[in-house]
């Protein structure tokens, strides 16, 4: 399970900057489904900055929510980032 940490966490370090689209798991409520950029890269967990409606906004999440599919990333172009997870 830490070679496939440290494989997300390589895939998200070559995409730092771009535009990516993210969904996340929100409860009862479904899913939220944002674009955004991927703006910081930590250890533990990633951010991601969206700008909504004249607002900007940064979701945290840890790399292990995409390993445990709470949280679906792809890039703008529709191109998931951790493919093979």
């Amino acid at each position: 399970m830490n070679n496939d940490l440290q494989l997300i966490k390589q895939q998200m370090a070559s995409k730092k900057g771009m535009h990516i689209r993210f969904k996340a798991r929100a409860g009862r409520r479904g899913f939220n489904v944002c674009s955004g950029i991927l703006d910081g890269l930590y250890p533990e967990v990633f951010t991601v900055m969206v700008n909504e409606d004249g607002y900007s906004r940064r979701y945290c999440f840890c790399y292990s929510e995409i390993l445990t599919h709470h949280v679906e990333i792809a890039e703008e172009s529709g191109v998931p980032l951790a493919a093979d997870l």
